[in-house]
């Protein structure tokens, strides 16, 4: 089974695909997709990385040159194919998580896919910002809204869906209501369900 996981910026989505690894045996692929996108491209980890889950902007500025609008859809198309070959070549090793990166829409053909989404109260996920990143309820308020902005606008430029749209997945889960644990339960009864297995 491939599992990805979609998420909002303080759903915990990323401890959710960690224990869900931990549990199943399964390999987790988080910022290692960009790791593994830089072995096997021509950018480096730290462009790849300034740019996760972001897009470039559409024009780009280097002193002192300018560079136009061409220039900046050339760079956010092989930004993008570099992580997304990544995607499949590591689906093709079998039995992983994905968080994260287009990898539902990626992997979209695969009928070995489960996509999950992972949502969460507002309230919920400011609290859980500030108290892991130390944040005042304004800092996080700020940082959750530029987050979910960024993968909103990422996942639509190179899909054409809007990003966390319920036709998209397969299974959504509110994290604020099951917390960490229960999202896994969730998850993996889901996966017995479907695989016949009566996984719970």
């Amino acid at each position: 089974m491939i599992v990805t996981i979609g998420r909002e910026h303080g759903s915990n989505g990323r401890d959710i695909a960690l224990t869900l690894a931990e549990q199943l045996q399964y390999r987790c692929y988080d910022k290692e997709i960009v790791d593994k996108a830089a072995e096997t491209s021509n950018f480096s980890k730290e462009v790849l990385h300034s740019y996760d889950e972001k897009r470039v902007a559409p024009y780009i500025v280097t002193m002192p040159h300018f560079v136009g609008l061409n220039e900046g859809f050339r760079l956010n198309m092989q930004l993008a194919s570099a992580q997304f070959q990544a995607i499949r070549d590591l689906a093709d090793e079998g039995n992983c998580i994905f968080v994260g990166r287009c990898a539902d829409y990626v992997l979209r053909n695969r009928e070995d896919l489960l996509r999950v989404f992972i949502m969460a109260d507002e309230d919920f996920r400011v609290k859980t910002m500030m108290k892991r990143k130390d944040l005042t309820e304004e800092q996080a308020h700020k940082l959750i809204k530029q987050v979910d902005k960024d993968r909103a606008s990422y996942y639509k430029y190179y899909t054409d869906q809007v990003w966390g749209e319920k036709e998209n997945f397969d299974l959504c889960i509110n994290s604020g209501k099951t917390g960490v644990l229960g999202a896994v339960q969730i998850i993996k009864a889901y996966i017995g369900a479907i695989s016949g297995g009566g996984e719970s």
